[in-house]
Formats: structure tokens, sequence, C-alpha cells
């Protein structure tokens, strides 16, 4: 009887025990999940709190997060970034330690090792030397390596100098290649002036030869005091081209001038390229226009070494035009291989073209095009090698070059001109029905697992940005926002990075190409029979889509209207404001179009002489159709005075056969 007692007794203590179990494990799963629409309503609302500065509300939602979800780890970081503009540096710190320590796979894991291990340096330095040697090792960007670097060194010299044991060279060495390795790679950096007062503190007798790195660091930061402390420490034939530099930042111009001189003729190739050149822009910048030829020419009488080839380059651009062609032909005779030698071809190919040499030229451009296959210039070195395949009626031949440049760099100006050749269209633009489409996620949307889509759906972009390290992404994060020359801009270098450029139908070239305000451009281009494939391209190559934007000379809004143009336009059609006003979209678009019109009335209906007028007037566009010598619009193109003219003409026919290209119908 006592045994059944006994055993019964044990079964309740066994339910007891169960049931506390459920309790606790009823208690973690409320807390551990969450259904999905209930995280992302926490999430979204987190998120509105802290855009709206509400930041201890922001971390207090961030919180309630589930455990569960893949946002939050996205969740912890953002409470991160709360506790530190909070100046709660302590929940800042545990924020990053539990988002790496419970989320180590996380694509933000070793970004806060990062973070947590710089509030570490001087609290618990063992501690942050762990983290910083755990972040080397990792996938995370390079800059972030070698940052790492820098503060591992700066442990390990702080470790060093107050142990009293010997220095060991070795580790000494050690610690010095890293401060060298930093300021190698970003002399320019967030923490260069830092690492050069750390190395200055962690070996006040620092080699000469190390002494260089220091002074560009404090030069490149505007440390102009700090930089001349140092010039005695180093060599001459080091430091000179940064003395320079910083005697032209202090006005002593005498300097400039004696210490380039000697620097050029004695020390070129002890110091690096981008100190010489900062010497001889130093140098040439004190001379007016009208004086550059001389002193550049004097400058390269005394220069010796391989850099000689940048002074030379600088004097064939201000020679007079009939001495061109001879200074690039001596300077690629001189440097066939140097850093110059690319562009001195160029220039001599383009300049027999001009002079109608084309027997020359044909033999050049194949030159061009085997020696440098990648360089930027190779659609426009296709194109007029298609153009004197055409002049000798060597169609085939032409036809290759043209088809080349199409097949190859589809975006290019030269390929809108190829095409245009090949089809025979005589005139710079055609009648195109443009297709609406919105600017979209640039990629196929991500699955609904995906921490991408979870982020979409509640909209923290900039927490995309960090998770993917895509510019077209970021260009898209950026367009989210409304904010749209970023955007553009963002997305048109992103582009231009590719080899390899993807089909038309490719989403990212919404992005590059937007038809922000498409609606009312096609509207105003109707009224005035203009093209509305060039209005947009006039607004993104004016504005960048900013309705805000404001030049230097006070050109406004979307198409960068002088406000007495403006005004005069407006008076002519009965259309009253104020200058304010031309930020407006709507009216600056109006106005614009109607000036444009104007414009092209005036010069015989030539899309091609507008264009360039729009940019650099009426008077000059008509000056130079009357004193130029040229066989087509092309020649003519190539001819433009101006340069700023000729690559505004070159960038908005880009962007304009670009539009037709993406978004004509059929």
């Amino acid at each position: 009887m006592v045994m059944l007692n006994l055993r019964d007794r044990d079964k309740s203590i066994i339910a007891i025990f169960i049931f506390i179990l459920c309790l606790i494990g009823g208690f973690y799963f409320a807390k551990f999940y969450q259904p999905e629409h209930k995280t992302v309503k926490i999430y979204q609302q987190a998120l509105k709190d802290y855009n709206n500065g509400n930041y201890s509300n922001a971390y207090f939602l961030f919180s309630k997060v589930s455990h569960l979800s893949e946002l939050k780890p996205a969740a912890v970081y953002r409470q991160a970034m709360c506790a530190k503009i909070l100046g709660d540096r302590d929940s800042e710190l545990h924020r990053y330690q539990q988002l790496f320590k419970n989320f180590p796979n996380n694509k933000l894991s070793n970004e806060a090792k990062y973070n947590a291990a710089q509030l570490l340096v001087e609290e618990d330095p063992n501690l942050a030397l762990k983290y910083f040697n755990e972040v080397t090792k990792s996938d995370i960007a390079d800059d972030y390596k070698v940052a790492s670097e820098y503060y591992k060194a700066r442990i390990k010299a702080s470790k060093l100098k107050y142990s009293k044991k010997v220095l060991a060279k070795k580790k000494v060495e050690e610690v010095e290649s890293s401060f060298r390795n930093y300021l190698e790679k970003y002399p320019n950096g967030r923490l260069a002036p830092n690492v050069a007062n750390t190395w200055k503190k962690f070996n006040p007798n620092i080699e000469k030869s190390d002494v260089i790195y220091l002074i560009r660091a404090y030069y490149l930061a505007g440390m102009y005091k700090e930089a001349v402390v140092l010039f005695e420490q180093s060599l001459i034939e080091n430091n000179w081209a940064l003395q320079v530099a910083t005697a032209y930042s202090n006005r002593n111009y005498q300097k400039v001038y004696d210490l380039t001189t000697e620097g050029v003729e004695k020390y070129s190739d002890t110091v690096t390229f981008e100190d010489y050149k900062r010497a001889v822009d130093s140098y040439l910048s004190m001379f007016d226009q009208n004086q550059q030829l001389h002193y550049s020419t004097k400058l390269l009488s005394v220069a010796k070494g391989n850099k000689k080839d940048y002074i030379w380059n600088l004097k064939c651009q201000v020679v007079s035009d009939k001495d061109k062609l001879s200074c690039f032909e001596d300077l690629y005779k001189n440097f066939p291989s140097g850093d110059y030698s690319e562009n001195a071809l160029y220039q001599i190919l383009m300049l027999n073209i001009k002079n109608k040499e084309y027997h020359k030229a044909r033999s050049l451009a194949k030159d061009y095009l085997a020696k440098y296959p990648k360089s930027k210039n190779i659609p426009i070195v296709l194109f007029w090698a298609g153009k004197i395949e055409q002049n000798y009626n060597n169609f085939t031949a032409m036809a290759s070059y043209f088809q080349n440049i199409i097949n190859n760099y589809p975006d290019t100006y030269y390929a809108y001109r190829a095409y245009w050749s090949l089809k025979g269209v005589k005139t710079a633009t055609i009648p195109t029905e443009l297709n609406y489409k919105p600017v979209v996620y640039p990629y196929k949307k991500p699955g609904e697992k995906d921490i991408l889509n979870k982020l979409m759906q509640v909209q923290d972009y900039p927490m995309m940005v960090k998770y993917c390290n895509d510019d077209f992404i970021a260009s898209w994060v950026e367009y989210e926002k409304g904010n749209y020359a970023s955007s553009m801009i963002i997305a048109r270098d992103a582009m231009d990075k590719l080899d390899v450029k993807p089909a038309k139908s490719d989403l990212r070239w919404r992005l590059v190409y937007p038809q922000n305000y498409y609606k009312q451009v096609k509207k105003f281009a109707d009224e005035n029979k203009n093209n509305d494939a060039l209005m947009m391209a006039i607004v993104r190559e004016e504005s960048s889509f900013n309705p805000q934007a404001q030049s230097g000379v006070g050109a406004i809004g979307l198409m960068q209207l002088m406000p007495a143009t403006a005004h005069e336009i407006g008076q002519r059609h009965g259309i009253t404001f104020n200058t304010s006003y031309l930020f407006n979209p709507e009216l600056n678009l109006r106005l614009g179009n109607l000036y444009y019109s104007t414009i092209k009335n005036s010069l015989e209906g030539k899309d091609v002489s507008a264009i360039a007028a729009y940019n650099g007037g009426i008077g000059s566009v008509t000056r130079w159709k009357t004193n130029l010598k040229y066989n087509d619009t092309d020649d003519f193109i190539e001819q433009i005075p101006y340069d700023e003219t000729k690559n505004y003409v070159i960038k908005v026919f880009r962007s304009y056969w670009n539009y037709t290209r993406i978004y004509q119908k059929g």
C-alpha cells in the first residue's frame, strides 16, 4: 500500500513538472513566436518612429520584433543605431554583440563586430583586438579590413609602448607595416590623420623614408602646419612634390616655382605619380591661360625621368591648333608606352580626321584598335574608322565597324550615329511613340523568405543596401526615397562600369534613363512640336531630374532656364510669373519647351544646331556653321570649338538615343 502511494506521488510530481515546463514553454513560445503580419506592423512603426527622430520608442519597438523573424538581425542593428544617436554606448555595444553572437552568419554581423570593436578600443583593447582579427578574416569589404588592420596596429603599438620589455624589432616592424599599409591604400581616408598621429607617437624616430606617408595624410586632410613640421624629418627626394603642393596652399609661390623646377629635373622618379601631378598642377596654376604654354614648355625643357610625359601632355593641350599634331606626335614618339601614349595616339588620329588626312587616319585607327582594345575611346574610333571606309566607298567594312559598336557599345552616342547611318536616317531625331515604363526593383523580385523581400515589405531601404552591396539596388532605394538625381547618377555610374551591357529590356536601364515627369514633358513637347525623347534627354542632362537644381550662374529647375530668358519667353506667350516659380516642374517644362522651339525655329529646324545653341548660344552656333568647314553632321559636331558644348551635344543625343532605344513602342 505504501509503495502505491509513493508511485502516485511521483506521478503527481512528474505531472506538475511537465505542467511547469509547458508554462515556461508557452511563455517563451509567446515571446519568440509572432504572426508575420504583427512582426511587419511592429517593424514598420519602429522604423517610422526612427525616421521621425523618436529614437527611444523606436528602440523599444525594434526589441519587440520576433526572434524567429528574418527581420530580427536588422531590428537589432537598428536598435544599436538608436542607442548610438541617444548616446547610450553600453546599449549600442550590447546590441552589436547580440547581433553577431546570435546571428553569426548574417550579412550584418561582421559590420556589427567591427563597430563593437571600435567601441572597445580604449575600454577593453584585448577584446577589441579579438574582434578586429575576426573582421580581417571575414568576407567584409576591404575598407573595413584595412581599417581593422590600423586599429590592430594601434592596440599593439599601445601595448608595446608601455611594456617594460625590450621591443622586438619584428613586432615593431609588424605594427609599422599596418600603419604604412593603411596610408598607402587610403591616404585621404577618414582615419588617415589618426593613423599618422598614432604612428608618430608610437615611433618618434620614424624612418625618413616613411615620413612621407604622414606628410601626405596631413596634406590631404588640409593639415598643412602638421605637414610642414615633418618636411625636415624626411628626404627632399621623397617630399619635394608635397612641399610644392603645401607651399601653393600657403601661397608661397616663389617656393612653388623653385622646388618644382628642381624636383622635375632631379627627383621625378622618387615621388609617386599622384604627388608629381600635384606639384606640376600647382606650378601651372600660378599662371593664366596665356602664360600656360610658355611655362609648361619651360618646365618640360628641364624635366627628366619617366613622368615628364605628364607635362608634355599638358603642353600639347595648350599649344596652338597648328602645332597640336606635331606636339602629340613628338609625345607619342618619345613615350610610346607611357601613361599618355594612348591619349597621344587618339589625338593624332582625330587631328588627321579633322585635317581630312584619311589615308593616315585609316592606318592610325587600326593601330589604335589593336593597341588599346579596352579603351573608353573605342566606340568613337570604331565610328570614325567606319566613316573613313564610307569615304572610300568600302561599305562592307563600314558596316562591320558600325555593327561592332551597336553590338558591343549599344548605349553610346556612337551606337546612335552608327545605327542612324546604317538605316540611312538623315535627321538627328525621328518621331517615335514611347511606352511609359515605371522604375521598378531592378532584378527578379526576391522570394518570400528572402530578407530583401522582408525589408522591401517594411520599406527599410537603407538596410537593403547594407545587405546587398549592389549599386543598382542602391539607386532604386534612392528612387524610392524620391531622390531622383542621386538615383540616376548612381545607376549611370554603375552601368558605365559594366564591360558587357545588358539587353535594352533589362530593368536596370530604367534607373539609368528614368521617365521622371514624362507625362508633363510629352504634353509640352507635343504642344511645341518638339521630340519628347529629346526633351527628356535635355532634362536628364541639365538637372538629373532635380526640380530644385540651380547652377552657379543662376540657371534654374529641370531644364536649367536662366531667369531673364524664361521671363522673355513668358512675355512672348502671355505667361507671367515670379522667378521662384521656375522651380515648379510644370512651369519650367512649359517654358523650357517654348524656349527650345524658339531656338530650333531660328536655326532652320535643325535639332543638332538647337541642342548646341541650348548650351552655347544661338550666336555661337550661327558663327560656327558659317566658319567651320565640315562635310556632315558628325564632322560639324567633332569640330565644335567649345569642348563643353561639343560634349553637351554628345551627351544629350546619347540620352535621346537611349530613351528611344529603351522605351520605343513595338
